[in-house]
C-alpha cells in the first residue's frame, strides 16, 4: 500500500515542480519584456530631453534676434538702408568708385619676378587642353 501513495505522491511532486518551472519561465518572461519596454521609454525619454534642450537654445537664439529687430539700432540701420536716411548728426561722405584702385589691379601691380607670362595662341591653348597633363 505504500507504494500506491509513494506513486500518487511522485507524480503530485512532479506536477507540481512541472507547473513552478513554468511559472518561473512566464515570471521570467514578463519581467525581460518589462525590462525592454522599460529600456525603450528611457531612450524615448533621452531622445526627447535632447530635443527639447535643441528648441530651447533656438527659441532663446529667436528671442535674442527679436530683441535684436525690435531694438532702436536694427531700426536706424533699416531705416539709413532703405529710405537712405541720415541722423542730422551725421556727414555723408560719397567715394567714387573709380578713383580707388581695384584689388584686382593692385594683385596685377604685383608680378612676381620669377614667373614669366606666356602668351599663347588659341589654337595652342586647345592643343594643351586636350593633349597636356
Amino acid at each position: 500500500m505504500r507504494n500506491d501513495s509513494d506513486k500518487g505522491n511522485s507524480w503530485l511532486i512532479r506536477i507540481i515542480v512541472l507547473l513552478g518551472c513554468v511559472a518561473v519561465v512566464f515570471i521570467f518572461l514578463a519581467i525581460s519584456k518589462e525590462t525592454y519596454r522599460k529600456k525603450q521609454v528611457q531612450d524615448e525619454i533621452t531622445k526627447l530631453e535632447v530635443e527639447a534642450r535643441r528648441i530651447q537654445g533656438d527659441n532663446m537664439h529667436l528671442a535674442d534676434k527679436i530683441s535684436y529687430l525690435e531694438g532702436r539700432d536694427y531700426q536706424e540701420k533699416e531705416i539709413r538702408d532703405k529710405l537712405n536716411l541720415q541722423d542730422p548728426k551725421e556727414n555723408v561722405v560719397i567715394i567714387d568708385s573709380g578713383l580707388t584702385p581695384k584689388i584686382a589691379d593692385a594683385e596685377a601691380v604685383t608680378v612676381p619676378t620669377q614667373e614669366v607670362l606666356v602668351k599663347a595662341s588659341n589654337p595652342q591653348k586647345w592643343w594643351n587642353y586636350f593633349f597636356k597633363y
